[in-house]
């Protein structure tokens, strides 16, 4: 009986550890990649075309890639119209304002201020099939 009740204690002291330490593991492991590079390491490899810089350039690029697929697939919203080279220079301006904070973090700023324009609306499929009824046209066999 004993043994059992120390069991539980020991079973419930190991839960309430795991549970503090959930929202630490959460931070730790939020971010992946290239996305943990600090700006004051992004700046530093972008004066020095260092592969570094290369890697987070293409996680920034991949980043509003996403959002921008997700939000179209959403229809909600709207689409970043920013080329790549202003992208990068947003993240550069706020990387110099922001050394010490990491590239996910300038993606997360500058998505929310960079100009966006509406989500296209698809047109509709066809109302019926009976395009797919007729040949496909074939070359003629005339030399």
């Amino acid at each position: 009986m004993m043994f059992s009740a120390l069991n539980t204690l020991a079973r419930a002291a190991v839960t309430a550890a795991l549970l503090a330490l959930m929202p630490a593991m959460a931070r730790a492991q939020a971010m992946h990649g290239a996305g943990n590079t600090t700006c004051q390491q992004f700046l530093r490899a972008a004066r020095s075309s260092d592969i570094l810089y290369h890697q987070a350039s293409n996680w920034l690029l991949g980043y509003v890639s996403g959002m921008n697929a997700a939000l179209r697939a959403s229809g909600s919203a709207a689409i970043v119209t920013v080329g790549n080279d202003q992208l990068m220079k947003s993240a550069g301006d706020y990387c110099e304002a922001n050394p010490a904070r990491t590239i996910a973090d300038a993606a997360g700023e500058w998505y929310r201020s960079v100009p966006r324009q509406p989500v296209a609306q698809e047109a509709p499929p066809p109302a019926n099939y009976d395009h797919l009824k007729k040949p496909f046209a074939r070359p003629s066999k005339s030399m």
